[in-house]
């Protein structure tokens, strides 16, 4: 059997650990919502270039990694933590309750409140 080749990545060395340090940052900052051009400058590279190289590598935009890292946090904080889903949310940075409902629901498959009862019934 022959294996289907990869293409080779033609992204700079540099390119690729600005890239990795801003997906730490997203993951560190989970209170905070990104900011598209400061973190392009803190990369040395323009926001279109960021977005690129960023859903290049990770297969999710800027934001949506952000999202995706809060919720997996929410998550966690709600199976480890046994805090409640108000205690979570505001946490997390979220002023308004219903919309961490919703975003926590579209990327984890059901509304924070019945995955905190799931996990300890």
């Amino acid at each position: 059997m022959q294996r289907t080749s990869l293409p080779m990545s033609n992204m700079h060395i540099e390119d690729i650990k600005a890239i990795y340090a801003i997906k730490i940052h997203l993951q560190t900052d989970v209170d905070l919502p990104p900011n598209i051009a400061s973190l392009a400058k803190e990369a040395g590279m323009s926001e279109p270039k960021l977005r690129r190289l960023f859903k290049r590598t990770f297969g999710k935009g800027v934001f949506e990694f952000y999202q995706f890292t809060r919720m997996q946090k929410a998550a966690g904080l709600l199976k480890e933590k046994r805090l409640t889903v108000s205690e979570v949310g505001y946490h997390l940075g979220f002023t308004n309750l219903s919309h961490f409902s919703k975003v926590f629901e579209q990327h984890i498959g059901v509304k924070p409140k019945k995955y905190s009862s799931q996990l300890f019934a």
